[in-house]
């Protein structure tokens, strides 16, 4: 027969072993658990970037349709200007050769130099909308990839071998 003594230390050390068990289960589920919330981190903040890369290229594409509109209303409003100008001339009776050719000329370069003006101006604020929404796909593929590096069942072997 067993002596009680030796019985109380091997129950003891059975408790214990058991305890320790418990314990790294419970550490291995935790990490499991933190290595899916990152995971789910990383790829929440990968649809964000691509959503805001979205709405860049929309604010591109509404940059440029605004620019041809605000270069036609440029246009004409230099035609309109123009033409004015020319009513004025042939109601004073002003002979359109010389100097008020010159004027009628300079009107027509003023115009177009704003129509190209604005147009310049939305096309630098589509590329810049564009260059921000590649910045931002760019940081969408770095956080697809940090979400994939996140590998729980590595680690948890790792645990359960030490």
């Amino acid at each position: 027969m067993c002596d009680p003594i030796t019985m109380m230390t091997s129950g003891a050390a059975l408790l214990s072993t058991a305890m320790g068990a418990a314990q790294q289960a419970i550490g291995v589920t935790q990490q499991m658990q933190r290595a899916s919330g990152q995971r789910d981190d990383y790829n929440f903040l990968a649809a964000q970037q691509r959503n805001a890369a979205a709405v860049d290229e929309t604010r591109a594409r509404q940059a440029e349709q605004a620019g041809e509109a605000d270069a036609d209303k440029a246009r004409q409003k230099a035609a309109q200007r123009l033409g004015q100008q020319q009513a004025r001339l042939a109601a004073q009776g002003t002979d359109l050769l010389g100097s008020p050719l010159d004027v009628l000329g300079d009107i027509a370069a003023a115009g177009a130099e704003d129509a190209l003006s604005l147009r310049y101006q939305s096309m630098r604020d589509a590329w810049e909308n564009r260059l921000r929404g590649a910045s931002r796909q760019a940081q969408a593929r770095y956080y697809e990839t940090a979400a994939g590096n996140v590998d729980s069942t590595l680690k948890v072997m790792k645990s359960l071998i030490s």
